[in-house]
């Protein structure tokens, strides 16, 4: 009779290990998918934040390269528009000179218009 209790008690222990290592199999297996899966939810974002990140450095590069070559044509314009009111200044300058030249041809034509009146005159 006690022998038979005892052969009862471990079958029962043998089906309980069996089940609780079946479960314990199931919980490895379960852990292990949610794992994957939250890995691979991660890596999608971190993925994709590296494509953007690429996309950002191209962009930068290209901005970069733009902004020069404006720098560069704004440079230019400035030289021309700078050129342009030199000459303009030296149009002015000129245009004067001439009036100043003029001003002074006719005080000599009149003095020498003077002058060859009050010979004839003689």
């Amino acid at each position: 009779m006690l022998s038979s209790l005892v052969k009862e008690h471990q079958a029962r222990q043998q089906i309980r290990k069996e089940v609780q290592e079946k479960r314990r199999q199931e919980v490895v297996t379960s852990a292990t998918a949610l794992t994957h899966a939250l890995v691979d939810h991660l890596n999608a974002g971190v993925a994709q934040a590296y494509v953007n990140q690429k996309k950002l450095d191209t962009e930068t590069k290209i901005l970069q390269t733009n902004a020069a070559q404006f720098a560069k044509q704004t440079m230019q314009w400035l030289k021309l528009v700078e050129d342009f009111n030199q000459a303009l200044k030296e149009i002015g300058d000129v245009e004067n000179w001439a009036r100043s030249i003029e001003t002074d041809m006719r005080t000599i034509s009149s003095a020498l218009e003077y002058a060859y009146k009050g010979q004839s005159d003689r």
